[in-house]
Formats: C-alpha cells, sequence, structure tokens
C-alpha cells in the first residue's frame, strides 16, 4: 500500500507543477498581448513574428478546449495579420506633408566653410550662395567624366533619368554606346526633368552635341574642334572656402565639381583651414587665349593641418590616392541583413489605385515584419529623423558624401539622431507599419543629387573601382610625376 500512496502522491505533484506552468503561461501571454495591443495604439508596431511564435507556444502548452483554444486561435489570426503583407506598400512617400515630429542637421554638400569671415560678409556670401543655388537648381545642369564601365544610362540617371531615355538616343545614335574612360559629358533637362541638351566631348578635337526638337527627337551636331589643349599646374591658397578657392584659379563649374566629387570620399571639405596650400594638374581648353570652360583635373595636391592629400586620376577616369589605393566608398545594394522579398517596385509612372491618378513610387518597397532590422549601406552623417503621421510615418534620411543620400520610411522605431555618424552595415532602425501604409514594411529610396533613382538598378558608387595591373603600373609612374609637378 506505501508504493500506491507514494504513486498518488507524485502524480499529486505532477499535476501541481502542470497547473503551475499552465498558469504562468497564461499570465505571460496575457502580458505580452497587452504590451503589444498598447504598442499597436500607438504606432500599429506588433512584432509579428513575435506574435506568432507566442501563439504557438501557447497552443503546446494547452492542449484542452475552451477558452485557451479560442484565445489561441485569436492570437495565431492577429499575427498572421501583422507578420507579413505580399503586397505591403503605400501611396503617400512623397514627403511633401508637414513633419510632426523632427530631428535635422543642415548638411551642404558642396561643404563651404566661412566661418572665418567676419560676420557682414558671412552674411553676404551666404545670400550670393542661396541665390547661385537656386539658379543652378534651376537650369539643372550635370556633368560627369565617363570612367570604365559607364554606359550612357548610368551617366544620365546621375540626374533621375530612367533608362528608356539613354535606349533611345541609343537607337538613332549608336556611337553613344562606345563611351570610352576620360571623356566628358555635359547635359541640361527642362522644365518636366526631361533630357534637352546633352554635349558629349568625345576627344580634344571631336564634340558631339544633341538637341530635343519639338517633335521630341534629336538633333546630333559635329563639331571638329580647332581649338588647342594645355596641361598646366594652378597653385592657390584656401580663402573664404574651397570653391571659392578654386573659381578663383579660373576654373569652370564643371571642373570645381569633378574635384569636389573625387575627393568627398576623403575628408570634409570644412575641414579645410583658412591658407591652407593646394595645387592642380588640369588638361584645358584654349580658343586663341581665351578659356571654353572644357577641361579634365587630372590630379590635385592639397597639405592641410601638416598632412598631405592627393587625388589622382588613372586611365579608367576614377581617382585614386598616390599609392593606388581606392577614395570612393563602397555601398551595398540592400538596407537590410538579409535579401528580402520586394512587395513594390520603384515606379514613377505608378497609379493611385483609387483615384487613377500618377502617384511616383520613388523607392523600392520591401515585405518585411515589423521589427526587421534596417542597416546603413555605407558610411554616411544622418541628415534627419522625423515622424509624419499623414504620410511616410517615422523616417530617417542619410547623406552618403556630395552627392548621394538614402531615405528609410514607415520605421517603428529609428536608432539614431540627426548629426551621428554611421557606418556600413551599422543598424539604424527597425522597420515598421507607420504612417500612412497597407502593410509592414520598409519603403527605401537611392537619391543622387537630389533625384530620386531605383535603387536596385543604379549603378553603385565605389563598385568595380579596382585597376588592372598594367594600369596599377602606368598610374604608379605618373603618380611619381604628379608628385613632382606638384610639389609645394
Amino acid at each position: 500500500m506505501q508504493h500506491v500512496k507514494l504513486a498518488r502522491d507524485r502524480r499529486k505533484r505532477k499535476s501541481r507543477i502542470k497547473a503551475a506552468i499552465f498558469f504562468m503561461a497564461i499570465i505571460s501571454i496575457f502580458t505580452g498581448t497587452f504590451l503589444s495591443l498598447k504598442d499597436s495604439v500607438e504606432d500599429k508596431n506588433i512584432d509579428g513574428d513575435t506574435a506568432l511564435a507566442q501563439a504557438e507556444q501557447f497552443e503546446k502548452l494547452t492542449p484542452d478546449a475552451g477558452t485557451s483554444d479560442r484565445l489561441t486561435q485569436h492570437l495565431l489570426e492577429q499575427a498572421k495579420v501583422l507578420a507579413e503583407d505580399n503586397n505591403a506598400t503605400s501611396y503617400d512617400d512623397d514627403l511633401s506633408g508637414q513633419d510632426d515630429e523632427v530631428d535635422e542637421i543642415k548638411i551642404d554638400p558642396d561643404d563651404f566653410d566661412i566661418s572665418s569671415l567676419p560676420p557682414e560678409a558671412q552674411s553676404a556670401l551666404s545670400d550670393l550662395l542661396d541665390v547661385a543655388d537656386q539658379a543652378k537648381r534651376i537650369s539643372d545642369q550635370f556633368s560627369h567624366t565617363i570612367v570604365r564601365g559607364d554606359e550612357l544610362k548610368d551617366v544620365l540617371e546621375l540626374s533621375g533619368l530612367e533608362p528608356m531615355t539613354a535606349e533611345g538616343l541609343i537607337a538613332s545614335y549608336p556611337e553613344l554606346k562606345k563611351l570610352k574612360a576620360g571623356q566628358q559629358m555635359y547635359w541640361i533637362l527642362d522644365k518636366n526633368g526631361e533630357l534637352e541638351y546633352l554635349n558629349w566631348l568625345v576627344s580634344e578635337k571631336e564634340e558631339r552635341i544633341y538637341e530635343r526638337l519639338e517633335s521630341g527627337k534629336f538633333e546630333r551636331q559635329i563639331l571638329e574642334k580647332k581649338s588647342v589643349w594645355k596641361k598646366e599646374v594652378l597653385k592657390g591658397k584656401i580663402t573664404s572656402s574651397f570653391r571659392a578657392s578654386l573659381l578663383k584659379l579660373g576654373l569652370a563649374q564643371r571642373q570645381v565639381s569633378q574635384l569636389t566629387n573625387a575627393l568627398q570620399w576623403q575628408f570634409s571639405m570644412k575641414k579645410l583651414m583658412k591658407d591652407d596650400n593646394f595645387a592642380i594638374l588640369i588638361f584645358r581648353e584654349y580658343l586663341g587665349d581665351k578659356l571654353t570652360g572644357q577641361g579634365n583635373v587630372e590630379a590635385i595636391h592639397i597639405i592641410s593641418q601638416g598632412k598631405s592629400y592627393y587625388a589622382i586620376q588613372a586611365e579608367n577616369g576614377r581617382y585614386y590616392s598616390r599609392q593606388g589605393e581606392t577614395l570612393g566608398k563602397g555601398f551595398a545594394r540592400y538596407p537590410l541583413q538579409r535579401q528580402a522579398r520586394i512587395s513594390s517596385q520603384f515606379n514613377p509612372r505608378r497609379r493611385h489605385p483609387v483615384t487613377g491618378h500618377v502617384r511616383p513610387h520613388k523607392g523600392v518597397d520591401f515585405g518585411v515584419p515589423t521589427g526587421t532590422p534596417v542597416i546603413s549601406p555605407a558610411d554616411g552623417v544622418v541628415e534627419k529623423v522625423a515622424y509624419q503621421k499623414g504620410g511616410a510615418g517615422r523616417y530617417i534620411m542619410i547623406r552618403h558624401g556630395r552627392e548621394y543620400q538614402t531615405v528609410y520610411m514607415h520605421l517603428s522605431k529609428p536608432l539614431v539622431k540627426a548629426g551621428q555618424s554611421v557606418k556600413r552595415g551599422e543598424r539604424i532602425a527597425l522597420s515598421g507599419n507607420t504612417g500612412i501604409s497597407t502593410g509592414a514594411h520598409l519603403h527605401y529610396e537611392f537619391h543622387i543629387n537630389g533625384r530620386p533613382v531605383n535603387p536596385l538598378t543604379v549603378k553603385l558608387p565605389g563598385t568595380s573601382n579596382e585597376m588592372r595591373d598594367s594600369e596599377r603600373r602606368q598610374f604608379l609612374t605618373k603618380a611619381k610625376y604628379v608628385e613632382r609637378q606638384l610639389k609645394m
């Protein structure tokens, strides 16, 4: 009888343990559900994966029918709705609305530094720069030096033009398929953002111009140049700003942009001090004794705070340090730790499903559950962290160098602040479903010169920067020549 009594006691103890585990699970689930519902009221940001896991765990712990089954079913249904949406997207991502919350710093992509001037001069120069910037934006002018591997679509995409623009031009003028490193292009967009004028400097003796007619087709002019090209060394000192000092030496805006783009990854232009010295090796075009504005900067040497900085152009059109190290920073294709399913593609002509009006989709939507880590695809500085209830929800803007910006929308939680420097691969936020959207997702935009481009097809900066062995040998020989020419 004794062993029967002991067995009965053991069964009672097991029953009590099971009951305790059951009630602890009930309390845990209800606590988690309450906290999740609280977050949902604020930002619609319940983590679907977590809710699904809780429900499945609860189901395993409660095999009996009744109230527990109904609660389990409710949690499972809720989790499935919140976890992933195959078609999650949004139609209010243009950031034109007013921010309800904002943390922002203003970053000048050209890195003007006028702090050394008197207050009156700073004010006057700031006004002048604002006017110049507005004129530049209105005119929509762009320039680019061809690097190895560039296609016409890559060049025009720098101004936000779609591949079909390049395809149309190439169909009429197949020679545009044969771009060579070192050639230069200059183009203008009209007020509607369409290509109006393209200037292609084929060689020192030939220039080709493509102008759009009223019919929409392009007419070509081939100019046989009778000008003279001269290689020169220009030396100067930083005065009010680096850009102003370059313009003072007679460099055209195109060459100034070429230089600032080449140096943008080495250091911030704002770190240059008044009276810092620089020397430039440039190849410029003269017509008679006058500069035409055409030219190519082959190298620059800057001495700032006792340190020397070089940017030297190789045969492939890219710039390197004097040791042959690449100056460009690489970009990752995706702002996530894994490649995710795309719920809505980049589409500048997308139509709203209700109104039928064109509502451009300026980025790519990744269908990921709320709480998915979002990473920075490259080194940069956070420009803005904001919340827009009637549109983008919680969003972040990051600047990468002079030309590039990335934008992340509908976030559940930002992990960075405005003014913070971030590294490639660093977590910057958790994805969500804030603002106006049809489901949990990450909306990601990639901007070049302030214009959105397709993040999945754009030619990313810093890719294919390595020199071939023969190029490297030629480059190192040139670097020694440049050092002698630009010695200060």
